[in-house]
């Protein structure tokens, strides 16, 4: 008996060390999986950091482009009688200032109606400064459509290479010496302004491209970089190592960290990164004016097209070599898209579906247990992926991407997210069939037909334009000055002031001529609905990745690399409106700006964002495991690090995306992904039927 009960306790103390065994490999089992799942967490953090500004870099680029276009379209027709923004169109009687209905101002054709407002830059009038100067009576050549507008030549091949830093010759002193005939001069004025505008938009992205291809850059192959310009793979280890149970750690056999940018059909940043060229046109009014009889000839509409002929009049008369000398990089960019890919005028960039941006962790330990009868012990083996979602970097340029092409695909404007931009400069593409549709313009809101090509947008600004640039007739004091675009003269002093919008400037009567139009520029800048729906929009942007409790003061870039957001500047210019400029000036002080009706935008004017909180449209869940939308958080936040209502802040060192603490939330969320998920051959990513279902092009090595 005694036996039997020995035999008896020693089966049961097998069976208990068995049991005592296994729990402890299960429990360094499932420690050894929580470890790599959190490292792969971590690691999809990082990329999601780095995502989000660039995200934001991106939203800029579409800022720049809508700058453009407001300058353009609005600032550069004002002489125009029909323009709602015009003391012409409003005579003695002729009622309040108020919104125009959502109808076309131009029909798009060479043969204008005699209501429509013309979408040609002509500055030849007495809102701005120069021209007063060279002709007190402000010359009326602008007033009306009596124009020609000959066939828009196709986009051909690229110009020569427009230096990178280089110095946008000046411009401001070349018509010092008054000629006999105003609507010579005339053209030189219209067509100086519109080149620089098209230059400098180019510039501004110029400078916002590099920022986004360093931080995609970093982004690459084995060895990524944080925000901090910190490996990411180190703190990947780090918070592996440090989360592993002492058994797991002391028994670590080999640790495996896979990012998926770099490998397999994404080995280079535009593999996943993809710009998105444009061609768009901008049209000014030159006259081939006849000194000898007097007559100033019908305007002809020139394109910023190839070739000569899209140059003023003007630049064939011996008179002016000091004009066609003096400005051979504004030439350049006028007479085409420069072949220097960095300067070729952007809209930003769409990210390849079909580039999974995730993180992955594998480790193996070998673990010894006090009862293993082998003594070798157990090999535990565990992988973990992580993935950045619920952000957005743009919107794609056509509504599907196929899998293998190099970018989205539209092959009518119907297919186009913003059917409103210009033709696309791709391998194979060309300009529109119809050229002006690549007349420069854009969306504000999803479904838009007009955009600013819209008498409602043209005139959503004119009671507060009307106050603010006092100018009722062509005896008041002129509103603006080309040399408040002065600052606007390349990218090495934009890298200087940080500043893209009008500031105070010069002219030879007027010492300190202020840009009163500084406010509207930024108000166009403003995020609208087409906005908010499309990009991750960061309202404190200096705050969450330029402060010293984020990045150390932004260490991606140095002080010459940099630029933040429209209304900023480096150099603490003094605007007469909205007073000292800084680098922590964000999207919600222009939101402000833009949704105060006392300031910009009329109250009843639709397609803009009036609250900071809108932004607010990234993914968010209803609970721990409740993965739905809670509409009580989207587009809202119950507490902000800023209210938008003053300067101060309630936790500044504390910032957190979205500028909101608790509520909605805008950028990259991270989750844990399955391998099986990352292997499969149904993801169904490419938009629309022909974008059809397929794999990723970077599956796990793994």
């Amino acid at each position: 008996m005694a036996i039997f009960i020995a035999l008896f306790f020693q089966v049961l103390f097998v069976f208990f060390a068995m049991a005592i065994n296994m729990g402890l490999v299960v429990h360094d089992k499932i420690n050894l999986q929580n470890s790599v799942d959190i490292a792969a967490y971590y690691g999809a953090m990082k990329q999601g950091e780095v995502l989000n500004q660039i995200a934001h870099i991106n939203y800029q680029m579409r800022q720049n482009y809508k700058l453009f276009v407001w300058r353009y379209r609005v600032l550069g027709t004002l002489g125009n009688r029909n323009h709602p923004l015009s003391y012409l169109h409003y005579l003695p009687g002729a009622g309040p200032y108020n919104l125009q209905g959502e109808v076309q101002s131009w029909n798009g054709t060479n043969s204008p109606d005699p209501t429509d407002v013309v979408p040609s830059v002509c500055i030849s009038h007495s809102f701005f400064q120069e021209t007063v100067d060279l002709d007190p009576e402000a010359a009326s050549v602008c007033q009306d459509n009596n124009v020609s507008i000959p066939p828009i030549p196709p986009v051909s091949a690229a110009t020569g290479f427009v230096p990178g830093s280089g110095n946008l010759a000046p411009t401001f002193q070349f018509l010092a010496t008054q000629l006999a005939r105003f609507c010579k001069e005339a053209g030189l004025l219209n067509w100086r302004f519109a080149a620089r505008i098209l230059a400098h938009f180019r510039a501004d992205g110029y400078v916002r491209k590099r920022m986004i291809r360093k931080l995609a850059g970093n982004l690459m192959g084995p060895d990524p970089m944080d925000l901090r310009n910190q490996p990411i793979q180190e703190g990947v280890r780090k918070t592996f190592e440090r989360n592993l149970t002492e058994t797991n750690r002391s028994g670590i056999q080999d640790f495996q960290y896979f990012n998926s940018l770099g490998s397999g059909g994404c080995a280079q940043v535009d593999d996943w990164l993809v710009e998105i060229k444009i061609n768009p046109t901008i049209l000014f009014h030159d006259w081939n004016s006849n000194e000898n009889t007097g007559q100033c000839n019908t305007a002809t509409l020139k394109p910023n097209r190839p070739g000569n002929a899209s140059l003023p009049y003007a630049f064939s008369d011996t008179l002016f070599n000091n004009v066609r000398n003096n400005t051979q990089q504004l030439q350049d960019h006028w007479e085409g898209e420069p072949n220097d890919d960095e300067w070729h005028s952007s809209v930003g960039f769409e990210k390849n579906p079909w580039c999974a941006i995730y993180t992955g962790v594998q480790a193996t330990t070998a673990v010894r247990k006090p009862f293993d009868p082998s003594g070798g012990g157990v090999r535990l083996v565990a992988r973990g992926f992580a993935k950045p979602f619920g952000g957005r970097i743009g919107p794609w340029y056509g509504k599907s991407w196929p899998q293998g092409s190099p970018n989205s695909m539209a092959a009518s404007r119907n297919e186009m997210v913003d059917p409103l931009l210009p033709s696309r400069n791709v391998g194979g593409a060309a300009s529109a069939a119809d050229p002006f549709e690549d007349v420069a313009n854009h969306s504000r809101f999803p479904g838009d037909t007009l955009g600013m090509g819209s008498r409602r947008a043209l005139s959503a600004m004119v009671q507060n334009f009307m106050t603010v640039m006092a100018h009722n007739n062509n005896q008041d004091t002129p509103a603006i000055a080309f040399a408040n675009y002065s600052s606007l003269n390349g990218v090495d002093l934009l890298r200087q002031t940080g500043d893209s919008l009008a500031r105070v400037g010069s002219t030879n009567t007027t010492p300190n001529k202020p840009a009163k139009h500084r406010i509207f520029e930024l108000a166009a800048t403003s995020p609208d609905v087409f906005d908010a729906l499309y990009y991750s929009v960061e309202p404190r942007y200096h705050l969450n990745y330029f402060s010293a409790s984020t990045t150390d003061g932004g260490a991606q870039f140095n002080d010459q690399e940099v630029i933040f957001d429209f209304g900023s500047a480096k150099d603490g210019h003094n605007d007469s409106i909205l007073g000292p400029t800084n680098p922590q000036f964000s999207v919600l002080q222009s939101v402000q700006a833009a949704a105060n009706s006392n300031r910009t935008y009329m109250a009843d004017y639709e397609p803009i964002v009036r609250d900071w909180e809108n932004l607010l449209t990234s993914w968010h869940q209803r609970g721990i495991v409740d993965f739905s939308m809670d509409p009580n958080k989207f587009g809202r936040c119950s507490f902000a690090i800023d209210n938008g209502q003053s300067q101060n802040t309630n936790k500044p060192e504390y910032p957190t995306t979205g500028n909101c603490i608790q509520g909605g939330r805008t950028g990259y969320s991270v989750k844990v992904i399955s391998r099986d998920f990352l292997l499969s051959s149904d993801h169904a990513v490419g938009g629309g039927a022909t974008g059809t279902s397929g794999p990723i092009q970077n599956p796990p090595t793994f």
